[in-house]
């Protein structure tokens, strides 16, 4: 009997050992699972492509890894060895999209860094097509010359016509008609996994110490129960409070992540600096396992109503996810409402955390500190713009502040423009992530500036609209990602910048960026409410008060 009793035991723990590995292969392959499978499924080489294969219908599998150029249906993909040298181990083809549905469009547009398979036609590309890929090109890459040629890197020998060419020349001259995007989420093994090896290792310590199930399980349940449910109240809480309001669209009412004076004297000064000062003070010092996405385009603007009504108008600019609404008044502190991409952080439909999920909702905890656009209760409305140019480290001897921080620092302790620029003039500020970004802020006064650190100075511009190109007069003056979203903005404020709410969103539909435009909002900075269009959707508005109405 005693014999039985073993062998059943060593049976129970080799099932309960494979069930753990079973979860972790599970884990695994919700990363991984994705590249492996492209390893083996490549089917069409798009970096063999020759004059033969034109008019051949191909199936390949690619990583989603393309340039952010403003293409009617069309985008520029990268094949090959995306961590190769540019020009030698990878390629540029172009997709045509026309022929496709539009979820399929969507599905690719929405699967950045990650595998699908397309099909296609391969065709030539016309000579206009190539030469309209040419020019979204120099006004993409244009600021590298001009940045390498001003900081010495380059010879004045070197010419644009020859950089030019550098950057045109990986470029095929062909094009694939798409007519299929499809994909596996490979990310729903993720959860799944965790809760199969969770169990599993519960189990697999009363087989192997031979615990009694029926007295062990139910405190160890009990204490897995209560002990997280003390330590994580407020997290609870808030986690409760998300409500999702429409497809892809969350709100949230901040109760745990409300230590803007604590993020301020962190001294963070670069994202994992940040990451790991929100983890220890908020989540007892849980190890930084997260890989945090920054890099968008974007558009703002300030406006008048015909009441008298302060405006603050902006775009988005981001693969698309998941988008949350932040309530927030700490004690001390300004009520205010801003808005996070949960992209950032891993969440949402094409990252391995779903928004629905309980890890999900758990992560959305910490957006409080990477809202990127917001207003609040004095009629401050400030948002985050990406710059395409060196990154930016002041170094005065004043305390490091990461420039994330600043929306939530404004909409926190500042009741106006002024306020706002004496609180960044107080902090040395930090980008850290291959790029430059600015600041655009504005107030119910009417007033509205541009912030920028260029060559480590804090530069104000008195601009009522701005995109991803630097404002500031001077030897920088519209670097980064200069287009025609500016001018067509200010054509249609024009002058007096009077405008309906209406026609504040249509003037961001305008000059939206096709397939990346995550959402538009329209800030009315005295009646402390915000209207929302996610997608470029603008047949649907959403409209949100501070008080979460």
């Amino acid at each position: 009997m005693q014999l039985t009793h073993k062998k059943r035991n060593r049976k129970a723990i080799i099932i309960t050992a494979a069930a753990m590995l079973t979860g972790i292969l599970l884990v695994l392959a919700g990363f991984f699972g994705g590249s492996v499978v492209a390893l083996f499924n490549k089917g069409f080489d798009l970096m063999k492509i020759t004059n033969e294969d034109l008019g051949k219908e191909i199936s390949s599998d690619i990583e989603v890894e393309f340039d952010n150029l403003d293409l009617t249906d069309k985008a520029t993909q990268m094949i090959g060895n995306p961590q190769g040298d540019y020009g030698v181990d990878n390629k540029t083809i172009t997709l045509d999209f026309s022929h496709a549905k539009e979820d399929d469009e969507r599905l690719y547009f929405s699967s950045i860094k990650q595998h699908v398979t397309i099909r296609g036609t391969i065709r030539a590309l016309e000579d206009t097509e190539y030469n309209e890929i040419a020019e979204e090109f120099y006004k993409r890459y244009d600021y590298i010359y001009y940045r390498n040629i001003e900081n010495g890197t380059w010879s004045s020998d070197v010419k644009l016509e020859d950089f030019r060419k550098m950057i045109l020349e990986p470029v095929l001259p062909y094009c694939i008609d798409v007519t299929s995007v499809s994909a596996f989420n490979w990310y729903r093994f993720i959860p799944a996994g965790i809760v199969i090896f969770l169990i599993s290792l519960l189990l697999e310590i009363c087989f192997v110490f031979k615990l009694r199930k029926r007295i062990v399980l139910p405190i160890v349940f009990g204490i897995a129960v209560i002990v997280p449910a003390i330590l994580f109240f407020n997290h609870i809480r808030a986690m409760l409070t998300i409500k999702k309001a429409g497809d892809g669209l969350y709100t949230m009412k901040n109760l745990e992540c409300t230590d803007t004076q604590g993020m301020l004297d962190s001294g963070s000064s670069s994202v994992n600096e940040l990451l790991e000062w929100i983890l220890d003070k908020h989540f007892y010092g849980m190890p930084n396992i997260f890989e945090s996405q920054f890099s968008f385009g974007c558009s703002a603007f300030a406006a008048t109503t015909p009441e008298g009504d302060h405006l603050f108008g902006r775009n988005f600019d981001y693969p698309e996810t998941d988008t949350l609404l932040v309530y927030s008044h700490p004690e001390g502190c300004y009520e205010s409402i801003g808005i996070a991409d949960l992209g950032i952080l891993g969440v949402g439909p094409t990252y391995p955390v779903s928004s629905d999920s309980i890890p999900g909702r758990l992560i959305m905890i910490m957006t409080p500190y990477y809202v990127v656009d917001g207003m609040n209760e004095k009629g401050v409305g400030a948002g985050i713009l990406q710059l395409n140019i060196e990154e930016t480290h002041q170094d005065n001897g004043k305390p490091d502040l990461l420039v994330f921080c600043a929306v939530r620092a404004i909409l926190d302790k500042c009741a106006s423009v002024d306020e706002a620029l004496e609180l960044l003039d107080s902090y040395d500020i930090h980008s850290d992530t291959k790029t430059d970004y600015h600041l655009f802020i504005t107030d119910r006064s009417g007033r509205y500036v541009v912030v920028e650190w260029l060559d480590g100075e804090m530069v104000t511009v008195e601009q009522p609209c701005c995109t991803n190109s630097v404002i500031a007069p001077g030897e920088h003056y519209n670097q980064g990602l200069p287009d025609n979203r500016l001018p067509d903005m200010e054509k249609c404020l024009g002058a007096s910048r009077v405008v309906t709410e209406s026609e504040a969103m249509v003037i961001l539909d305008k000059v939206q960026t096709k397939n990346l435009t995550e959402w538009s909002c329209v800030y009315n900075l005295d009646d402390f409410t915000v209207n929302i269009c996610l997608d470029a959707d603008y047949e649907k508005v959403y409209t949100f008060s501070a008080l979460g109405g």
